[in-house]
């Protein structure tokens, strides 16, 4: 697509709005499921599969290591192959990092060989510490420093025992989690270091175990999976949480109010904490079992410090409200975004400050001060679908922006742009009475 078909203007919302929106399926919940329905007794039927290009990199992996996949619109059957499947690949994971990191752990249950490379965004992001418990158990390994292209042939006696550094990312481990399972003595995981994002390591175990594998943690130092087979059968895949936050900054910096027809408080995703902001900001939350309204206030309020360790995927959608609130946000927790599709700080930063926002940067944290005289900017997105989406939030309140390279959302959210338009009242929507 062409430079200038993938432009995005944004005009000012001027008015409240209000709306329904079905959001899609939970990109990360899906992806771990993919990698369950491979080691599952029985085929397996998703539902609520989201649109996106990450889930579509790990269908394309998942059929080339034998597994049948039939897909409907939003659901998707998969069948494992009926004998291991052992011949070699190649796997080509376009910019998914998640999938990559799933697959490498995946890797360690075959004894052929496995080669990965991907986009060249994704050849940046960093695998050392995952690639150094696998060769623990057993894997041969080449690697760019860790980094793509990685060559990994599994053990024929793999080990039952390993240990991982779990300070870059939360991802290393849900692989290892959800593939040990299919090792003959299942595995032992050492875990040493600082823990990040916490909560998707909540949403592996919770998944897991709607598959009938338990996860146990003797101490808070190990983690445990025996071996055994994931069901199969129907499973739903609830919204995503890190969509919604874009959908509830809208509504609480506009005042508008937005129902989220298949995300409530049942759900183990971190990102649904952001909503605790918006109710910070003085936004008034409808919580249900499996949906959310959130109405915005006549005028945010501050919400001075915010810890997004345990929802760094958020992140982009605080720092896109901050410069509309009346006192400094300062923003911790932030370490892992620099090693994101883009350095989340460093470039939220410069695309701000072009829109005359005052932004202090630091390792792993940001303050964003008030702006009042904010200026019409051309975004850029850095290929990057969270700093897209966050930027249409700053640029909703600015009116005459524009977001170039807008069409990076379809990585994980290909209809954003579509839903946009209907949450804010740009094309016809089902409205709230």
């Amino acid at each position: 697509m062409s430079d200038a078909i993938d432009v995005r203007p944004i005009p000012r919302i001027e008015t409240p709005f209000a709306a329904r929106l079905t959001l899609p399926g939970s990109k990360s919940i899906a992806l771990r499921h993919v990698v369950m329905s491979t080691l599952a007794d029985e085929p397996t039927r998703l539902l609520g599969v989201p649109r996106c290009e990450d889930v579509d990199a790990m269908f394309d992996a998942v059929q080339r290591l034998g597994t049948s996949v039939e897909r409907e619109s939003r659901s998707a059957m998969l069948t494992p192959p009926a004998e291991p499947f052992e011949s070699d690949v190649d796997l080509d994971l376009g910019m998914s990092g998640v999938s990559l990191r799933l697959l490498l752990a995946h890797a360690a249950l075959r004894t052929s060989t496995t080669r990965f490379t991907g986009h060249r965004q994704l050849h940046q992001r960093p695998n050392a510490d995952l690639l150094e418990a696998l060769k623990t158990i057993g894997c041969e390994i080449e690697s760019n420093q860790g980094r793509l292209p990685i060559r990994v042939a599994g053990p024929a006696s793999p080990t039952a025992r390993t240990t991982l550094a779990t300070g870059v990312t939360s991802q290393y481990l849900s692989g290892l989690m959800l593939s040990a399972p299919g090792l003959p003595s299942g595995l032992a995981i050492a875990l040493q270091g600082a823990r990040t994002s916490a909560s998707y390591i909540g949403v592996t175990t919770t998944e897991m175990a709607r598959r009938g594998v338990r996860v146990e943690t003797p101490d808070e130092s190990t983690v445990v999976v025996s071996p055994g087979r994931y069901t199969g059968g129907d499973v739903l895949i609830e919204g995503d949480a890190s969509a919604a936050t874009y959908h509830a900054a809208l509504a609480t910096l506009h005042g508008g109010r937005i129902t989220l027809t298949n995300l409530g408080n049942s759900t183990r995703q971190g990102d649904y904490a952001f909503l605790d902001l918006c109710e910070r900001m003085g936004a008034e939350v409808s919580r249900a079992a499996d949906q959310v309204t959130i109405k915005g206030p006549a005028s945010p309020k501050p919400v001075g410090d915010a810890d997004m360790v345990d929802m760094p995927d958020a992140a982009p959608t605080l720092m896109a409200m901050a410069p509309f609130l009346p006192a400094p946000t300062h923003i911790t927790g932030l370490a892992t975004l620099r090693v994101k599709e883009c350095d989340r700080i460093a470039c939220a930063a410069k695309e701000l400050r072009k829109a005359g926002v005052p932004v202090e940067e630091f390792d792993a944290a940001m303050t964003i001060h008030p702006a009042d005289a904010l200026r019409p900017a051309g975004f850029e997105t850095y290929e990057d679908h969270r700093m897209a989406m966050a930027l249409s939030v700053v640029a909703s309140k600015i009116g005459g922006c524009v977001i170039h390279g807008a069409d990076c959302v379809a990585k994980t959210y290909a209809d954003y742009w579509e839903d946009f338009d209907r949450a804010t009242g740009r094309v016809e929507a089902p409205t709230m009475g």
